[in-house]
């Protein structure tokens, strides 16, 4: 009984890996699209000039369809069956990416120390976190070499 219930669990979790897949997919050509055009209305409209709220503009449609396209890949992650270290390593490259998006679309003077500083604090555990499984990985090669 309990193998039939882990094979249909499995059997759900990859369909709705799929599924989740499948929308992602979708996200990211709406986002890359967006990010297109925006690109596209900004060099037609600028001339010789951009301003720096185009730019902040188009670095957060751009880190969006980056996100998203780091989402679908740790979807598909889900979907192969992978487990545990590439997961964790796409999850914190997540986290990082999302951070450092809020912190060039906010705008600087109109929000408070103490969100820049958790903002900060959370780059840094991120970043430490990252650091951490860089070190895991060039261990686990080095005495596989070795």
């Amino acid at each position: 009984m309990r193998e039939t219930i882990d094979k249909a669990y499995a059997w759900f979790s990859a369909a709705m890996a799929v599924l989740l897949l499948a929308g992602t997919l979708i996200v990211i050509l709406l986002a890359t699209a967006s990010f297109l055009r925006e690109t596209a209305a900004v060099v037609m409209a600028s001339g010789t000039g951009v301003t720096y709220e185009d730019l902040q503009q188009l670095f957060a449609l751009l880190l969006g369809a980056i996100i998203a396209l780091e989402l679908a890949h740790s979807v598909h992650l889900m979907v192969k069956g992978s487990k545990g270290y590439e997961q964790v390593r796409v999850v914190l490259m997540i986290g990082i990416l999302a951070v450092v998006r809020k912190l060039i679309v906010m705008e600087i003077d109109q929000v408070s120390g103490l969100l820049i500083f958790g903002l900060s604090a959370a780059v840094l555990a991120l970043g430490c976190a990252f650091a951490m499984l860089l070190w895991v990985d060039w261990t686990r090669t080095s005495s596989e070499k070795g």
